[in-house]
């Protein structure tokens, strides 16, 4: 027998071999280290313990760390579908260019009194200075913030101030990305949980479809996902007397009707409109746990509505512990962020600075000297040691991962249980095994004896289709057993091409063994040109498909990959092996 044959059987056995030893995990039930990982995990979600090794058997350290995963549709978990708050995307941008733009028309020598956005609207109200024409006003706006149109004067308690409105294709391409960055952050934020495979794609305008795989704790994924974690440093206005700050709210219950008095918005609104604090403030609140594990209300304060710092200036963020063993969350500022809070509590001793998380004011420490370092904690307020433990780890999370460009709600909400999955799971299988099997006894039945070796390549096909997935951290879902059943087929009809070259090939006179070797040589470029093509159409579907369509594209070119080995390299191996002699008969 050839040597080049025996080299051949080698290489076939040695792809058996390992196709075996990549799915052992998966036969077991699971990666030897995803159950590490599970049984040593600590509450802070730290890396695992030494300790963890006595929860696996002794085999566990010879296993690869490869496992076929399962997607939402076979193992269940959490599809959310969350709707962006685009509008307020604008409203915050508004407000980030109140600074600027004073800062802008300062160096211009544009004096102006002052600068704040209309309550509500993607507009700006700036009252200039004197000496300084509306026509001086318009000709700085168009040079330095063009995106806003001027829409005419307005008359306030404090003046005559004039209307400049974010133009609509600003406003359109704010809500764009708003979008577009929620879905990064979601991605960052998810990949920082460790569930495996997640699928978080865009549905609708404003709306992203989030599918968690293997996830069952809803309220967990909703407070680390649709948790906006905006961070603000703010200071507190301390020429606004806490005793005025309460007279103006008992006055403000009596007029407000209850609905607006509760919301924080508009009541700091109505304040600074009746003229109770400065146009340049706004309303703070300090909220508590209360019954039932709602908000309440505990402390306001007037902050100057000027934003020192934010969430993109932190470099870092993580759990720790102070003095009584309390945990609080550990910041650390950038660079630029550092600076600009060493020189903010150095030049304000003795007074409060405010960290505002999400509208609400989690604390407002005096500075009591100047903090350099680049360094800052926020507290967790009162409450149970698991409960404030839980909040820290959610706002280091969401606080190391950015900051939502806009709030986000959660619209629909489907769970997916285990059992759903393994029903699904039994009928996907259940599926390509009958479609195996009459593939199987179809070509039996047809080629008898060859069919054997096709039989067999498909195994070994099947067996390196689920090893290449293993090895690629692929996700298995319904439509990538549909794949896999499609899988098959190809392979057949891979065989088909090559055994009907070499029976065309027995007809014109040949030996058995010099129409196989014939008939090889003119099915290759047939073989090789059907794959090929479906191929570029599996990349096709990856590239611009989502989720599920992903999942079959994937398992379609693992498969034509095996195909092309099993269908072409090992049905030749075994072929020579029938046909080692010249004297060979085989039925065709």
């Amino acid at each position: 027998m050839p040597g080049s044959w025996w080299a051949k059987s080698v290489l076939v056995g040695i792809a058996l071999l390992l196709g075996i030893y990549v799915l052992l995990p998966t036969m077991l039930g699971g990666s030897a280290w995803q159950r590490l990982e599970e049984q040593a995990a600590t509450v802070d979600g730290s890396a695992p313990t030494d300790e963890a090794d006595a929860f696996l058997p002794w085999y566990a350290s010879l296993l690869p760390d490869t496992y076929i995963n399962r997607g939402l549709d076979l193992q269940g978990g959490i599809d959310l579908t969350l709707q962006v708050g685009v509008e307020e995307a604008v409203l915050s941008t508004v407000q980030r260019d109140i600074g600027p733009l004073q800062e802008a028309a300062e160096r211009e020598g544009i004096r102006l009194e002052e600068v704040r956005r209309l309550s509500g609207e993607p507009a700006l109200l700036i009252r200039p200075g004197e000496g300084i024409t509306v026509g001086d006003l318009r000709q700085f706006m168009l040079q330095a913030y063009r995106s806003y149109e001027y829409e005419g004067t307005r008359m306030e308690a404090a003046g005559e101030y004039h209307v400049f409105r974010l133009s609509t294709e600003s406003q359109d391409y704010i809500q764009e990305r708003a979008v577009e960055q929620a879905l990064e952050t979601l991605r960052d934020r998810i990949d920082e949980t460790g569930v495996k495979e997640p699928s978080i794609v865009r549905k609708g305008v404003t709306g992203i479809n989030v599918q968690l795989p293997g996830m069952d704790n809803l309220d967990q994924a909703v407070e680390a996902i649709g948790t906006t974690a905006v961070l603000q440093f703010m200071m507190v206005d301390e020429d606004v007397k806490d005793g005025s700050i309460e007279k103006a709210l008992l006055e403000a219950e009596k007029t407000l009707e209850p609905a607006v008095f509760l919301d924080d918005q508009r009541l700091s609104d109505w304040l600074v409109n009746s003229g109770r604090i400065p146009p340049s403030d706004r309303l703070l609140w300090e909220y508590s746990k209360g019954p039932d594990n709602k908000d309440v209300r505990t402390r306001a304060l007037a902050v100057k509505d000027e934003i020192v710092l934010t969430g993109d200036d932190i470099n870092d963020a993580h759990v720790a512990m102070n003095q009584f063993n309390e945990p609080y969350v550990a910041l650390e500022f950038k660079p630029r962020g550092g600076r600009i809070f060493a020189d903010v509590t150095g030049e304000n001793v003795g007074k409060r600075f405010a960290i505002v998380l999400d509208d609400k004011m989690r604390s407002a420490p005096v500075i009591r000297e100047r903090i350099a370092g680049g360094r800052a904690s926020i507290e967790m307020g009162a409450g149970s040691y698991q409960d404030l433990l839980k909040d820290a780890s959610v706002l280091s999370l969401v606080l190391r991962t950015g900051a939502l460009p806009a709030p986000v709600t959660v619209g629909e909400v489907r769970t997916v249980g285990a059992t759903l999955g393994a029903d699904t799971i039994r009928a996907g299988v259940s599926a390509a095994l009958v479609a195996a099997a009459l593939v199987s006894a179809f070509i039996l039945l047809v080629y008898r004896k060859v069919g054997v070796v096709a039989v067999s390549s498909l195994a070994l096909n099947m067996l390196l289709l689920l090893a290449g997935m293993a090895v690629l951290g692929a996700t298995l879902t319904l439509p990538g057993i549909a794949g896999i059943a499609l899988t098959v087929g190809m392979a057949v009809d891979c065989n088909i091409i090559i055994y009907e070259r070499i029976r065309d090939e027995v007809r014109a006179g040949k030996n058995i063994r010099a129409a196989t070797e014939s008939g090889f040589e003119k099915a290759y470029s047939a073989v090789l040109d059907a794959n090929i093509t479906t191929f570029i159409a599996g990349v096709v579907l990856y590239s611009y498909g989502t989720g599920p369509i992903r999942g079959f594209a994937v398992t379609l070119m693992v498969g034509i990959l095996s195909t092309l080995f099993t269908g072409v390299f090992t049905t030749r191996v075994l072929m020579d092996l029938l046909t080692r002699k010249a004297t060979a008969r085989l039925a065709f």
